[in-house]
């Protein structure tokens, strides 16, 4: 309430402050009145490329931007289309601070549309930085926010949930195929066709992998080829033809992979297409008999841009060869074709070793940062523990004397647990040599095996050549290599595909028992189990300290499989064991 003033000659004054207190509430009035600040002209224009998938330009406008008189909301939105275009150009990310500053600054002043698309992108720079637990929870986020009316960016998240669990070990690419399925009806509420082309084609290839949904999958690429077609994305077409060509000539329907490729070729017009497709459309003319045509597509081809396709060329060229009775020919090409794969193998193990190396950096970094603090907040405890200090100090060094007698005994009985994998998996490799059927297979678990022998090999190596610690170091190294795209030849993928091939698909069914609830470790460890390692293999191959810890997780995972123990749920598959030597 204003207070009076009755001296003499404040009667004016008095007026003139009411009505600046008036004047000063309209405009907070007007302020609270007109919502969001009004987004900057050049931004808005930025944005509309980006709708109409311009990313390229959308980049080249944000650098010529002046952004000297932003103030914090077009700082925010700007940072937003840039990590947009960055992601639609497939520039990698570096940090993750700048989209989590807008993140924060759109939802604390209520902008859901941007706060939502502001979270998509997290979830993008998380993914790409390798923090995936981190990049769920930003897309399941963005899809809370954007569940009202913006069915633009909750389509969106869903699609990029898809991506994400797609990439993903066993079990997750059916929460994958489930995310894209709800995105493509979202999409077509909206009439985004181009986002709708993009689901079709990941449903197909997601599909085309599972032997009982191949009809589907073919559903799926059938309605990518019409849509992209109607819309005129050659982009799209192209690579749903090739998908749908691959499709046919794994079915021997070589008549219609050769009419794809071919299509798909003429559909690429000036853009730069893969050299695969040459190669697919060439070996379906090979199998028709047609080697002139078959000569003519490879020699069309594009340059090689990877060891891939060289093993693609040189193995085409082996069968040319066959074709023509030019047996030396032919043996010099598959030679050459076992040296690429090779050659790929230790390049693929060479960079996720580097990988490896530099997110170790990254945490030794973060650890030293923890150790100054820890150092700091110990100092000024001492001062109050000290009287403490030496009962503890006894306590924990009978504790440590303790535990290195476990250790000990435990690593001992490791190095035997070792010996042990050797004879199993040497015993594999013996049988999948007297395997006649099927012989790709065979040669992909031979290397496998061959592959398991190679591990465990190395690790009794280290076992008698390093001391305990170093020995744990190098295991645990080993144990975790991995590459940036999560796929390939790394330990547990290796003993994963192994236990699907000889035991039913145990994986996989048990993936579907815990209704899609698995974790990676948890297959890893019903991997293990399966192959028949002892707990103390177990235990150091999961990083655990104790026995005590694998009983625990082993109860854990035998509840989300509703079963009573976990060699309860396995015990049929173990005796449903493929003979290999059939």
């Amino acid at each position: 309430m204003l207070r009076r003033y009755y001296y003499k000659g404040t009667e004016m004054r008095n007026k003139q402050h009411i009505i600046y207190m008036v004047a000063t509430v309209m405009v907070l009035f007007m302020m609270v009145g007109c919502g969001h600040p009004t987004d900057n002209e050049q931004l808005v224009a930025v944005d509309s490329l980006l709708a109409q998938n311009r990313g390229e330009e959308a980049i080249q406008m944000l650098q010529m931007l002046n952004t000297s008189s932003f103030n914090h909301h077009d700082q925010a939105y700007q940072v937003l289309l840039t990590t947009q275009a960055n992601f639609a150009c497939n520039i990698a990310a570096t940090s993750d601070s700048d989209i989590n500053e807008a993140a924060r600054y759109f939802q604390a002043h209520g902008d859901k549309e941007k706060h939502a698309r502001a979270l998509l992108y997290q979830g993008c720079v998380n993914k790409q930085l390798g923090h995936l637990d981190k990049a769920i929870a930003n897309l399941r986020q963005a899809e809370d926010v954007a569940a009202d009316d913006d069915v633009k960016n909750r389509a969106m998240a869903k699609m990029m949930i898809g991506e994400l669990y797609q990439s993903q070990v066993v079990g997750a690419k059916t929460v994958g195929a489930e995310k894209y399925r709800e995105a493509l009806e979202l999409f077509r509420q909206i009439d985004d066709k181009h986002h709708q082309i993009i689901c079709l084609s990941e449903l197909g290839g997601l599909y085309r992998i599972n032997k009982e949904k191949q009809d589907s999958a073919m559903n799926y690429i059938n309605a990518a080829i019409d849509l992209a077609k109607q819309e005129i994305e050659p982009q799209a077409v192209v690579a749903n033809l090739f998908s749908r060509a691959e499709y046919r000539a794994a079915r021997g329907d070589y008549q219609g992979a050769k009419d794809d490729a071919v299509e798909a070729i003429s559909w690429s017009g000036s853009q730069k297409i893969h050299p695969r497709i040459h190669y697919t459309a060439a070996s379906a003319f090979l199998h028709l008999g047609r080697i002139d045509s078959a000569r003519y597509y490879l020699n069309q081809a594009p340059a090689m841009t990877t060891t891939a396709d060289s093993i693609m060329y040189f193995q085409l060229q082996a069968d040319m060869a066959r074709h023509d009775n030019n047996l030396e020919k032919a043996i010099n090409c598959l030679t050459l074709t076992h040296h690429l794969a090779d050659s790929l193998t230790l390049s693929s193990m060479n960079d996720r070793l580097m990988e490896v190396e530099k997110k170790y950096d990254n945490q030794k970094a973060e650890l030293e940062n923890a150790l100054l603090n820890s150092r700091l907040k110990g100092t000024l405890l001492a001062l109050t523990l000290l009287v403490l200090a030496a009962g503890a100090l006894a306590f924990l060094l009978w504790r440590y004397r303790n535990r290195l007698k476990m250790q000990q005994a435990e690593y001992e009985l490791m190095k035997s647990d070792l010996d042990q994998s050797i004879t199993s998996l040497e015993q594999m490799q013996t049988m999948l040599s007297e395997r006649e059927s099927s012989k790709q297979q065979s040669d992909e678990l031979k290397g496998i095996v061959d592959s398991q022998i190679q591990v465990v090999h190395q690790l009794l190596q280290w076992s008698y050549e390093c001391n305990e610690t170093t020995f744990a170091k190098r295991f645990n190294k080993l144990m975790t290599m991995r590459g940036p795209d999560e796929v390939g030849t790394s330990y547990w993928d290796n003993l994963q595909a192994l236990a699907n091939e000889l035991y039913d698909n145990v994986l996989v069914k048990a993936q579907e028992a815990a209704d899609g609830t698995l974790r990676d470790d948890e297959i890893n460890m019903i991997a293990l189990q399966c192959h028949g390692f002892s707990r103390t293999v177990i235990m150091m191959c999961m990083h655990y300290t104790n026995l005590r810890t694998v009983s625990n997780k082993k109860t854990q995972i035998a509840h989300k499989l509703g079963a009573n123990t976990l060699d309860e749920f396995l015990q049929p598959y173990l005796k449903r064991k493929t003979d290999i030597t059939d």
